[in-house]
């Protein structure tokens, strides 16, 4: 349904992408297809067909959704198909035809196959108006889900995360939201009743509460909400939680001896090469630089990036110090970078093979998570 990207194992920098735009119908969800709209006497002219995979031979409704939250028109497939009926083991008229309101000025509208089953409602096609109108890459970003992150927690073994996601195509359908761990799909649910109040822009169907298994260490959540209709699946956030407990809140601490050697010896590398999967003690990637200058001093750390996130403690920004580690991740929540930490804004790591070993500003605070190996 969404896809997971292929990013660099050994911790090099990749850049940030986006899972697929849309997803397919799921089980229980009806299919069909719809045709773009016509233009007749009394409003616009769809067509097409539709089949509920828990029903198959019954008539599904068919609906038009204005600007996601008016139902216009309303109408049963009555139509025969044979193709449909043969192909899919239909019932005899799966084919519709419906017409809907002409609004007048700038609307959307959205056919939809209401579900008979247990499946969410399915979009088969969402239109402009007036008929033909192209949209601007921000409108089109406009009907993208919309959605929040309200919080998260970890304990021994579970980690949960909680909030709402609503489609502006459809306020009052359910959304599927999808759970990445660590970079990893974790979990995909549908949305569901949202007790008012309800945040602003937040349909009656919205909200999730998604607890997943966890192994011990740090994990990041990052949620996704999956489209319906017209635009592409929106990035909700990602959460940093230790099964460990809560991050320190205190002032920061005394910096330790582990990290002062670690940072001096790390210094003395400034300069030389960057090389994916390597170690030292000359070349190095960016979690083979953390690996060697802890190993300097006894202290064995994981070898790649994501593993070191998951081992190190879970610390805020404020409680850094030098020699901790910061970790550059994605929107999946899968670490592709580490540094270590010298000063507000600024780390030392194995950059990429252009700059090599070197001092690099930290990148968006947004895709940052502090560890540290030495305290909480």
């Amino acid at each position: 349904m969404v896809l997971v990207l292929a990013l660099v194992a050994m911790g090099a920098a990749a850049a940030i992408q986006s899972p697929a735009s849309a997803a397919a119908p799921g089980p229980h969800d009806p299919f069909g297809s719809a045709s773009a709209g016509t233009v007749v006497a009394g409003g616009v002219r769809f067509t097409g067909w539709a089949v509920d995979p828990d029903a198959r031979t019954s008539d599904v409704r068919i609906s038009i959704i204005q600007d996601g939250r008016y139902r216009t028109a309303s109408a049963v497939t009555s139509v025969a198909n044979a193709a449909v009926t043969t192909t899919y083991s239909a019932g005899p008229t799966p084919g519709f035809v419906i017409v809907a309101p002409l609004p007048t000025g700038s609307h959307t509208l959205c056919v939809v196959a209401e579900t008979i089953g247990a499946g969410l409602q399915t979009l088969l096609r969402c239109v402009p108006t007036p008929l033909g109108t192209v949209l601007t890459p921000a409108q089109v970003a406009a009907h993208n889900p919309t959605g929040a992150v309200a919080g998260a927690a970890a304990n021994a073994t579970m980690f949960e995360i909680h909030g709402w996601a609503t489609d502006p195509d459809y306020v009052a359908r359910r959304v599927l939201v999808v759970l990445y761990i660590d970079g990893n799909p974790a979990a995909t649910v549908a949305t569901q009743t949202y007790v008012a109040p309800r945040p602003t822009g937040a349909g009656p169907y919205s909200a999730f509460d998604i607890s997943v298994p966890v192994a011990p260490g740090m994990h990041l959540g990052c949620l996704w909400a999956v489209n319906v209709g017209i635009g592409t699946n929106r990035y909700l956030g990602c959460r940093a939680r230790d099964t460990r407990g809560p991050a320190g809140t205190a002032t920061p601490v005394t910096v330790p001896t582990l990290n002062t050697n670690v940072m001096a010896e790390a210094k003395t590398h400034i300069g030389q090469a960057y090389v994916w999967g390597a170690a030292g003690p000359t070349t190095f990637d960016c979690s083979g630089l953390v690996k060697y200058s802890y190993g300097k001093f006894g202290y064995s750390t994981p070898r790649v990036s994501e593993a070191q996130a998951v081992s190190a403690r879970l610390i805020p920004a404020s409680r850094a110090v030098p020699g901790d580690l910061v970790f550059t991740h994605d929107t999946e929540g899968d670490v592709y970078h580490v540094g270590l930490y010298v000063s507000p804004g600024k780390a030392l790591a194995a950059i990429d093979p252009a700059e090599g070993v070197n001092y690099q500003t930290i990148w968006d605070p947004n895709m940052t998570t502090y560890g540290s190996f030495t305290h909480t």
